[in-house]
Order: structure tokens, then C-alpha cells, then sequence
């Protein structure tokens, strides 16, 4: 699809091509890193992978299940959930990606793997970004939010 073909679709036809497209990128990285690269190992890094693995978990069940998806669009019927570790940051399931696959890349130490990783980590600064430009949208109280939890990914650090 051309640029000006995009430029000219509804908002709705964009939001909802966007959304797919994120979760296309994300997913497959996160195979290719599956497949390529060390999943677990007894070292430091798989304190770190099973750190992520519990923030997740948390940041699941402290999401609800009208609140859950992997797609950067509020469901129909969401609420903004400010508890668990939506107090400290305002993405921890993305901080439960990136911080999951981090030691994968350094233990394998392969520029191909690099790559991948880097692709999967700018898709989900991406993804941030629409994301909360679509809850803005959707819950005008999520500007408030963001100023009570200033932090995106790490907190005290960004």
C-alpha cells in the first residue's frame, strides 16, 4: 500500500491497520529470538528472565480481564488500571519483553540476534507511543496518569 493511499484512509481504517502491524513486528521477532538464540541458561540472565516472567504475571492479573491485549488499542469496555506495577510504570508488560529477551542476546552475543532484538525493542517504543496517544483518546484521565506515574518502562529511570 502507498504512502498516499495511507494518508488518506479514515482515522478508524489507520488505528486498526497500525495495531495489526505492531503486533506482526513484535511477534515475529519474538520467534526468530526463540529460535536463534539461548532461551534459558543458569547464569545471571535467568534471574533477570524470571523477574520479567513475574512482573508479567502481575501486571496481568493486576489488568483485569477487560483491560488485557496485545494489540496498543483500549478494548471497548476498558478502565485504567493504576494499581500493581501500573503504580511504578506505565508499560511493565513491555518492561516484561524486553527485560525476558535481554539476556537471550547477550549470551549468544551474535549481531543477527543484536538486530532482531533492536527491531523488537524500537517496535515497542513505538507501540508506547500509540498506545498511550490511543488511551489519551479513549480515557482523557490517562494524561493525569501520566503525570502520577512519569516513568514508562523502568522505574526511577524512564
Amino acid at each position: 500500500m502507498c504512502l498516499w493511499h495511507y494518508s488518506r484512509m479514515k482515522q478508524s481504517a489507520r488505528v486498526a491497520i497500525m495495531k495489526h502491524v505492531f503486533v506482526l513486528i513484535q511477534f515475529i521477532c519474538i520467534f526468530i529470538l526463540l529460535l536463534t538464540s539461548s532461551v534459558i541458561a543458569v547464569d545471571v540472565g535467568l534471574a533477570i528472565q524470571i523477574a520479567s516472567i513475574l512482573i508479567g504475571i502481575w501486571s496481568i492479573k493486576s489488568l483485569g480481564d477487560s483491560n488485557w491485549s496485545v494489540y496498543p488499542t483500549p478494548n471497548e469496555n476498558s478502565s485504567l488500571s493504576c494499581n500493581g506495577p501500573y503504580k511504578y510504570v506505565r508499560h511493565p508488560m513491555y518492561t516484561t519483553v524486553i527485560f525476558f529477551f535481554l539476556p537471550m542476546v547477550f549470551r549468544d552475543a551474535d549481531w543477527f540476534n543484536w538486530m532482531i532484538y533492536g527491531i523488537l525493542a524500537i517496535t515497542l517504543l513505538f507501540k508506547i507511543n500509540y498506545e498511550e496517544k490511543q488511551l489519551v483518546a479513549k480515557h482523557p484521565e490517562y494524561a493525569e496518569y501520566i503525570k502520577v506515574t512519569s516513568k514508562r518502562l523502568v522505574p526511577w529511570v524512564w
